[in-house]
């Protein structure tokens, strides 16, 4: 009977260092590519507001530490709809507009129009309806996964 209670726990041993190790020699995406991602998604979204031109609200550092080694990106951009814009229908349209991959994520009210999505890769996208010195703009904020490797020098 103890023959097999080592047998098992080294099984289990065993199976929980496979398990790690696995774990551990993952790769997951570079940060080039979840920026790339994150960027390419800011844009689509962009591409949805009428008659909407984006532009890109430079940051000190779009980078954060997630792992080591790994680093989140985050952009911020505006986009100025045509005239007569509706806010309210647009981001109630939004997640189907963008299709599969995205999910309503958790949210705070707030007394804009307002939608926070997560997409299946684990980018997060926040869209709000504002007003920014007088004019009607979309907001994005979009945070991507954890990317390996370091941030480019900007």
């Amino acid at each position: 009977m103890r023959g097999l209670k080592n047998v098992a726990a080294t099984a289990i041993l065993i199976l929980a260092a496979t398990t790690m190790t696995g774990c551990v020699m993952a790769s997951g995406p570079t940060i080039d590519e979840v920026r790339a991602d994150t960027d390419a998604m800011m844009q689509r979204v962009a591409d949805e507001v009428p008659g909407g031109v984006p532009e890109v609200r430079p940051s000190d550092s779009p980078y954060w530490k997630c792992a080591e080694s790994s680093f989140y990106y985050s952009t911020r951009w505006t986009v100025a709809p045509e005239e007569g814009f509706n806010g309210p229908a647009f981001i109630e349209a939004l997640p189907a507009r963008l299709g599969d991959g995205f999910r309503k994520f958790e949210t705070v009210e707030v007394s804009v129009p307002a939608i926070a999505l997560k997409h299946s890769s684990g980018m997060l996208l926040d869209v709000q309806v504002i007003d920014l010195d007088g004019r009607t703009v979309v907001s994005l904020l979009g945070v991507s996964a954890c990317g390996e490797g370091k941030p480019p020098a900007e």
